[in-house]
């Protein structure tokens, strides 16, 4: 079953609601995003498992292997509105997620 995430009234009488990837999706938005973030990919886990999912899904990732910090970032294209969803992490020196924040913005 997929979920569909809460859109606001403009996007959805235009008929463009964004379209947020799987590990980004559910109706109960940015609480529920981060709490998923934090069982799946919570400090522990492989952090090249996260590049890949992350990329798999469409986000763009930027990772700086000197401060071992990663940014991804994802937007619906064509809207006439703003969302987005961003996760941030570091990793440590054995490639494992050391901390990380999800932040997820439905359209507005």
């Amino acid at each position: 079953m997929r979920l569909v995430p809460i859109v606001s009234v403009a996007a959805a009488l235009c008929g463009c609601a964004p379209e947020f990837p799987p590990m980004a999706t559910g109706l109960a938005g940015d609480h529920a995003f981060k709490a998923r973030i934090a069982q799946t990919h919570g400090p522990g886990s492989s952090a090249g498992r996260l590049r890949e999912v992350l990329v798999g899904e469409g986000f763009t990732v930027l990772f700086d292997p000197a401060t071992r910090f990663g940014k991804a970032l994802f937007r619906p294209q064509n809207l006439p509105c703003y969302g987005e969803t961003r996760i941030d992490w570091q990793e440590d020196r054995r490639g494992r997620v050391a901390r990380i924040q999800a932040q997820r913005q439905d359209c507005t």
